[in-house]
């Protein structure tokens, strides 16, 4: 399998694993929750303090399959045959960060970056910071334990991979969608917001 078909496939699992997280933090809560391929859906009405507890479990996730799959692929114990899987993790979670701020700063809005912050006290803008440290490190560390030399073909081919996996990601949300959006509920936030809001 080819290396970026590898960052791909990564995508959506990162993704999945994304969601699974959301909806762990809901069942710490006591709510009900469900997820499908790129979206978790609380199966009931909500408090906003329990939608922002909610939210902390997604990005969470991605930052913990970030750490881990880093942490492995910089082991001289990890053999050769699991590094570019593992390198294809790092990219495709690195990938994530930069959509979610991207997202947040061109929305002028967090979305859930937003009720992660508020959590804290915090603007989401503070978070968008926050994601861009952490690109930056991921990067940097991905560079030097591949042993990688940053110039314009580097550059070139991150660029073309993340093209790629936006490209994957919005079109497995699309069928996404089309499969499962409109069968959970649409739930209300106590603050007046609609979760899930069936089009």
């Amino acid at each position: 399998m080819t290396f970026p078909l590898l960052v791909f496939l990564a995508g959506i699992v990162s993704a999945l694993f994304h969601e699974f997280g959301h909806c762990v933090f809901y069942w710490l809560q006591g709510i009900p929750a469900a997820m499908s391929l790129v979206k978790e859906y609380p199966l009931r009405d909500i408090t906003a303090h329990e939608y922002a507890v909610g939210s902390v479990g997604g990005p969470l996730a991605s930052l913990l399959a970030l750490t881990m799959s880093a942490w492995f692929l910089g082991r001289r114990a990890t053999g050769q045959r699991a590094k570019p899987a593992l390198s294809a993790l790092v990219l495709a979670s690195v990938f994530y960060f930069v959509l979610r701020g991207l997202i947040a700063v061109v929305k002028r809005s967090g979305g859930e970056l937003e009720d992660i912050a508020g959590l804290v006290g915090l603007d989401y803008r503070a978070m968008v910071v926050l994601y861009a440290i952490i690109v930056a490190g991921a990067l940097f560390y991905y560079v030097k334990v591949a042993g990688m030399r940053v110039g314009l073909f580097t550059t070139g081919s991150f660029l073309a991979l993340f093209v790629g996996y936006v490209f994957v990601l919005v079109s497995v949300e699309t069928l996404d969608a089309s499969l499962f959006w409109e069968r959970f509920p649409a739930i209300q936030i106590d603050d007046g917001r609609t979760y899930n809001p069936h089009r």
